[in-house]
């Protein structure tokens, strides 16, 4: 077997090196060296920085590259990008290619998003495009607006701060400082206000305190009280059962018929108004008790002169006249 030369040795070795080189990149590209691959176009308006042998990805999976990027013949003003995919890779015809960014730093791939048709593209088909914003590009855009109306509003601002200094005069500006001045002492009011609350924060919470026991009184004496109720409302039916008004009404009738009465005697009308009104009657009553007096007295110092029994012999007759009785014209 004739020996190898060296210069077959290194030439055999280049060769190997390229295919492992080619092998290689591939493989950290995403497809293998003996992979099919088909092509998909789309167009954009704008391509947003995206370059050749950017990734195409599908779910974050990387299927292929960018293979070329071109402006469109056929519609002036888009921009034709090939894509060149496993060809494994079922993709239907309805699907969209979003220029996307991987990270912060702007770095553009193609990312796919499968439809729903059940025809699938072929090669060199091309599909709708699109352009999904990155954060950088979402925050920048949702920015905008909002700086755009900070500058309408400041200059707004500065427009009412003028006129306010244009309407505002010495006295205006005097105003309003003793209005602050103002402001200032009832703040320092309200202060010391808040402090007097705290310092009486013991007394408002023994007050608390009290009233708790008082709630809890009521409560243990709840039914107590309603005995009470009860019996008021009991009390209460009871006296409307009665009959006040006829019973007033006979009060009145029995007072005015007392009042009648106490008429008459004060003007001397019947036997009761003559007894108490006339003098003479007193005068006789009084004459006829002492006669009256004067007969028992006498009656009882002699009574055989009024009762005379003889039994034997002859009776003693007494011709003494009769005695006057203690106290008769007294």
């Amino acid at each position: 077997m004739p020996a190898i030369s060296k210069e077959i040795k290194i030439a055999l070795l280049g060769i190997v090196a390229i295919l492992v080189f080619v092998f290689g990149y591939n493989y950290l590209k995403g497809t293998g060296l003996f992979s099919t691959t088909r092509i998909v176009a789309a167009e954009y308006d704008n391509v947003q920085g995206l370059t050749p042998s950017s990734y195409v990805q599908l779910q974050g999976f990387n299927i292929g590259m960018v293979k070329s990027i071109e402006l469109s013949k056929q519609h002036p003003g888009k921009v034709v990008v090939e894509m060149s995919v496993q060809d494994d890779i079922q993709i239907p015809v309805d699907s969209r290619a979003a220029i996307a960014s991987l990270d912060l730093l702007g770095t553009k791939a193609v990312a796919l998003t499968l439809g729903k048709s059940s025809q699938m593209v072929e090669n060199n088909q091309l599909i709708a495009g699109d352009v999904a914003l990155g954060t950088i590009e979402s925050l920048g855009a949702a920015a905008t607006p909002a700086i755009d109306n900070a500058k309408l509003t400041l200059s707004s601002l500065n427009q009412t701060i003028q006129s306010i200094n244009q309407m505002l005069d010495d006295k205006t500006k005097s105003g309003i400082q003793n209005t602050l001045t103002d402001m200032g002492k009832t703040m320092k009011s309200l202060s010391e206000f808040a402090a007097e609350l705290n310092a009486q924060k013991a007394h408002i919470s023994s007050l608390l305190a009290n009233l708790d026991g008082f709630s809890d009184n009521l409560q243990k004496n709840n039914k107590t009280i309603t005995g009470i109720l009860n019996n008021a409302e009991v009390t209460t039916a009871h006296i409307k059962d009665l009959d006040l008004a006829g019973t007033l009404k006979a009060l009145k009738t029995t007072m005015d018929g007392l009042q009648q009465t106490l008429d008459k005697v004060n003007h001397g009308k019947g036997s009761m108004a003559m007894l108490m009104n006339d003098d003479k009657l007193y005068i006789n009553l009084k004459n006829t008790l002492a006669t009256a007096n004067n007969l028992l007295a006498d009656v009882n110092a002699r009574p055989s002169r009024y009762i005379n029994v003889a039994i034997f012999g002859k009776k003693n007759k007494n011709d003494c006249p009769p005695q006057p009785a203690p106290n008769a014209n007294d």
